[in-house]
């Protein structure tokens, strides 16, 4: 991993943090271009089922900001989010712990990767997932 990974994906858990302590599930989602910041968002689904990080995050800035940009966040994107990079013609995603229950990246399906798609884009592990590990437990225990 780069320096510039970690940078990226170390903003992407301060907003999974703020989910938290949102009670929300940890998600955190940075938009990188050009290495410089151009979004930032955290989980609000109980105020909206699609206000996923990712979601959040592709809606705060023009549409062609988003095109070529790269996705940091803390966990697998689910089905919608991977699609919603596909449709949004991201150049990358960079996630740090898989999402075996709902992804749509890597774990179940790799809708970013699936040539029949008129778009496809990098997928890759990241770092700090020690640190989001972290997160969903402490999230998660709590639920229980």
């Amino acid at each position: 991993m780069s320096r510039e990974d970690t940078f990226w994906m170390a903003l992407a858990v301060c907003e999974a943090r703020r989910a938290l302590s949102e009670g929300e599930v940890p998600v955190g989602a940075v938009l990188v271009k050009g290495g410089r910041l151009i979004s930032k968002a955290h989980n609000r689904t109980g105020a909206h089922p699609l206000h996923h990080a990712e979601i959040l995050a592709m809606l705060s800035v023009h549409p062609d900001e988003v095109e070529g940009a790269t996705l940091y966040v803390t966990m697998e994107p689910c089905v919608m989010c991977s699609g919603a990079a596909v449709l949004a013609r991201l150049r990358e995603i960079v996630f740090a712990v898989e999402n075996p229950k709902f992804g749509g990246t890597y774990s179940l399906y790799q809708i970013p990767l699936d040539d029949r798609l008129n778009h496809r884009l990098r997928v890759r592990r990241g770092p700090l997932a020690h640190e989001v590990r972290r997160l969903l437990r402490e999230y998660f225990g709590r639920q229980v």
